[in-house]
């Protein structure tokens, strides 16, 4: 059973989408695949008046354990490009998220800036306003954002539809350092790196945004480590929401190049290797981040390698490179050429990307989505014309995409409370009653007398045999809040269950 292709829609008709096919038998509501109930593991648990484990947790539906930590949350969702399908869930408050081995990424590079669209109903700008003028904050203030959640697909504008028909500015390009962010980004790094993309989900992600929402409003949500700053992924105009992501152990980065210049080999010869981490510093993240003006999840990855070989670079151009000053020295301003990764079996390789849009997408012609890769940076907008970009406007034409020159395995975990496992203090059974001394009660006796006949014929006893009284205390060397959740609200637009229209990845949109 197939619905149509949200890819082969006019931009102005996807607000009347359809299933192709009623569903005459109920089907699950996949948008809330826990029911509504996220603590669904103890809906057949009831404790009643008389039953000893009343001191323990209460009377009726137990929302804590024995020793008192209190249950957390469990979500799951999915969401699919091309029919491939990644899995998410939320346990202990971690998040797990697997999808496919070795799935292409493309290279992009934020440039300062921040794309920031005309509302509709405003005046805006005209043409050849100045953007640093004071007399025009007001007006960028109130006339302009650079996500526009109530105006769907049509908050968006093309490249080629910068002014309307009246010779107003219908969307502006704003340095980060502009005075509408208020120095906000005053004492930025600067914004050096590449990062490595790919989309994930459908627009609004339906079949996962319960499980994500959840993850992206949890403390260890929407923190961005130093390679991730770099590559301007704290800019909260363009990236709405980021979950910094560790990789499972045996999960990689893949590079292709290998085998180019070695005797009967071309680029089309491909061969991908394992990226040494131990030599490689490497940050991945799910982010949300508006395409069209609809939000999308996509998987990022920065890299450098340790021996800081030069993956840095800056356009020696524009306002924003003006406004970095003396901190923009030292930093490479030659457009970058394609980088050289260390290997895991030793050596380096230098990535060799592919003039095809993706090695798994082997027609995208046949539902006229083009299939080549853009081969230069910046809007993807009417793509597959041949002058798109590979991303978002926000970017340098000149940092190429370098398509599926690097792969990634989707196996990812992150722990939302922003504290790992390996932490000592963490998960104590004293959390629960919140003291470092904590009384146990038992039923008191000898314990540990040994009775079989191997060794009551040898007159062995257990060095361990001890009388056991009927409460003793254990004392605690710390003391610790147990992990907990930031509630959030459930959505209300999230209750259908009919399917939405599968999704291509990265969908060209039709005038």
């Amino acid at each position: 059973m197939k619905f149509p292709s949200i890819c082969s829609l006019p931009l102005l008709g996807l607000a009347m989408i359809e299933p192709s096919v009623v569903l005459a038998d109920p089907v699950a509501n996949l948008r809330d695949l826990t029911g509504g109930d996220p603590f669904f593991y103890t809906s057949d648990q009831y404790v009643r008046e008389g039953e000893g484990q009343k001191a323990l947790v209460g009377v009726g539906r137990p929302s804590t354990t024995h020793s008192r930590i209190p249950h957390l949350p469990f979500y799951m969702g999915y969401m699919n490009t091309n029919y491939t399908y990644r899995f998410v869930s939320v346990a202990e408050q971690v998040l797990i998220m697997i999808g496919e081995g070795k799935h292409g990424l493309w290279r992009t590079q934020e440039n300062g800036f921040v794309r920031e669209y005309r509302k509709k109903g405003a005046a805006g700008l005209e043409k050849d306003a100045n953007l640093e003028d004071p007399k025009n904050f007001d007006v960028i203030k109130k006339d302009y954002a650079s996500y526009l959640p109530d105006e769907s697909y049509a908050g968006y504008k093309y490249p080629d539809e910068q002014l309307s028909a009246d010779g107003r500015l219908n969307f502006i390009d704003l340095p980060i350092s502009h005075a509408k962010y208020e120095a906000k980004y005053a004492d930025h790094e600067p914004i050096d790196l590449a990062n490595y993309y790919c989309t994930m989900s459908e627009a609004d992600y339906p079949y996962a945004f319960q499980a994500v929402n959840f993850a992206f409003s949890q403390p260890g949500a929407n923190v961005v480590g130093p390679l991730g700053r770099r590559a301007g992924l704290d800019i909260k105009e363009n990236y709405t929401r980021v979950l910094r992501l560790k990789q499972f152990p045996d999960a990689r980065t893949w590079v292709n190049g290998v085998n180019v210049g070695q005797p009967g080999r071309d680029s089309l010869h491909v061969d991908w290797k394992a990226v040494d981490y131990d030599r490689t510093d490497a940050e991945f993240y799910l982010v949300e981040r508006p395409f069209f003006n609809k939000p999308y999840l996509f998987v990022v990855a920065v890299y450098e390698p340790k021996s800081g070989n030069g993956f840095a670079y800056l356009r020696p151009n524009g306002a924003y490179f003006r406004s970095l000053g003396d901190r923009a020295k030292g930093v490479r301003t030659t457009a970058p050429a394609a980088p050289t990764f260390p290997l895991k079996d030793g050596g380096t390789g230098q990535a060799v990307g592919l003039p095809i849009y993706g090695v798994h997408h082997p027609d995208r012609a046949a539902y006229s989505s083009g299939g080549a890769c853009p081969l230069k940076g910046g809007d993807w907008g009417r793509y597959p014309d041949p002058r798109a970009g590979s991303g978002w406007p926000t970017q340098y034409e000149e940092v190429t995409p370098l398509c599926d020159a690097v792969l990634i395995d989707i196996k990812f975990y992150s722990n939302l409370d922003g504290r790992d496992w390996s932490d000592p203090d963490k998960y104590l059974a004293n959390a629960g009653a919140g003291t470092r001394t904590v009384e146990y009660k038992m039923q008191p006796g000898t314990y540990g007398i040994f009775t079989d006949p191997y060794n009551v014929a040898a007159g062995r006893s257990n060095p361990e045999q001890q009388e056991v009284p009927d409460r003793l205390s254990l004392n605690y060397r710390t003391v610790q809040k147990p992990v907990s959740y930031v509630e959030t609200a459930k959505p209300t637009s999230n209750t259908a269950t009919a399917p939405v229209p599968s999704t291509s990845c990265r969908q060209a949109l039709a005038k």
